[in-house]
């Protein structure tokens, strides 16, 4: 079949730039469009390479990984060879599984419109249909990547720094499956810490009665059931909310912090639903 070269670049480019785009979110990076984007253009520019004789599987694999590695690096920046190799080892096989895929459907249909040679796939579609394939593609990896990192979360302990007006606190929180509070309004996750670390960010903490009957900026109620009852829980937003890991710092995205009035645990002064580390 005619391989053209500006339809195998504009295929690479789109199926390049949501490889990245989940990378980003299994790596939990902060997703850059332009760079993204510009990384994506590069390793399509490479998909040329479709064009040169078969190389065999070792060359092509070692092609592949120094390719990844430049479009990781464009994406990312370099921070740390620990990271350069996590984000790679993503990318690599995000992409490697989708090569595969691509060569299943040639090994068993041979579809006339599909070509694969140096490990790069050529499909001549049309851009719609394209389109459609890479959005539902997107969105079965990210319900898989949102379950298995519900259940990996599920139970477990993890360390939050929370930033509001130039303070921070460090804090142990309860990862709980049973908690889903969100905001009606903003639809915002709620985290809910205990009102002594909220003072530490806020000294002139409003009470619910405060926030009833004239609210100050930024504060608000939430409405919240449990088994014992139901009430209203004080709420604010903070500047930031960072996930800590080892030596590593991520932001979470968009919360409110719900202000506990009792004390939550021995050993844990927040909980957090596993769907907000997930996002």
């Amino acid at each position: 079949m005619v391989v053209y070269a500006d339809v195998l670049i504009t295929l690479n480019l789109f199926v390049n730039f949501f490889i990245l785009k989940f990378t980003c979110r299994i790596c939990k990076e902060k997703f850059s469009f332009g760079r993204q984007i510009f990384a994506a253009f590069v390793g399509a520019a490479f998909s040329l390479y479709i064009f040169l004789p078969p190389t065999g599987m070792i060359t092509e694999t070692v092609f592949r990984l120094v390719i990844s590695a430049l479009i990781v690096l464009l994406a990312f920046g370099f921070s740390s060879i620990k990271s350069l190799i996590r984000r790679v080892a993503v990318f690599f096989a995000v992409s490697f599984l989708y090569a595969g895929a691509m060569m299943g459907i040639w090994a068993i249909w041979k579809p006339n419109r599909l070509a694969i040679n140096n490990g790069i796939v050529y499909v001549d579609i049309s851009p719609a249909v394209l389109i459609i394939a890479t959005l539902v593609s997107y969105g079965v990896l990210s319900l898989v990547r949102f379950f298995v990192a519900k259940q990996a979360y599920a139970g477990k302990r993890c360390r939050l720094k929370i930033t509001y007006n130039k303070k921070s606190v460090d804090l142990t929180a309860l990862v709980d499956t049973g908690h889903s509070l969100t905001d009606a309004l903003s639809n915002k996750d709620v985290i809910i810490i205990e009102k002594k670390l909220a003072l530490k960010l806020c000294q002139n903490l409003p009470t619910a009665t405060d926030i009833s009957s004239n609210p100050p900026n930024g504060f608000r109620l939430i409405p919240y059931s449990v088994v014992g009852g139901n009430g209203l829980l004080p709420a604010f937003s903070p500047d930031k909310v960072e996930l800590l890991e080892d030596e590593k710092s991520t932001e979470i995205g968009s919360v409110l912090l719900g202000v506990s009035e009792v004390a939550l645990g021995e050993d844990y002064k927040g909980i957090v639903s596993p769907v907000t580390l997930a996002r």
